[in-house]
C-alpha cells in the first residue's frame, strides 16, 4: 500500500482543473467542482441516470431461461 504523501492535500498540489460541468475554477473542498451547486447537480444525474454505461442485455441473465438452456443442452427438455 503506497502512503500519500504530505502535500497531496493542498491547493497547490492539485493539478489546475477547471469544474467539469460549468467551467470554473475548482475548488478544493468540493474537488471536481466550484461549488456544492454543481456537485449535487452532478450526484443528481447519477442518482436520474442520466449518466449510464450503454450495454446490452445477456440473453441468459434470467435464470429461468438459464435453466432452459442447460435442460435443452443435456436433454431434459423432452422429459
Amino acid at each position: 500500500m503506497t502512503d500519500i504523501p504530505e502535500d497531496a492535500t493542498r491547493a497547490d498540489a492539485l493539478p489546475a482543473q477547471p469544474c467539469p460541468l460549468c467551467g470554473k475554477a475548482m475548488v478544493l473542498a468540493y474537488r471536481p467542482f466550484c461549488s456544492k451547486h454543481c456537485a449535487d447537480l452532478d450526484l443528481s444525474r447519477w442518482l436520474n441516470g442520466v449518466y449510464a454505461v450503454p450495454a446490452t442485455p445477456d440473453p441468459l441473465d434470467d435464470d429461468d431461461e438459464m435453466l432452459a438452456q442447460l435442460a435443452k443442452e443435456i436433454g431434459l427438455d423432452d422429459a
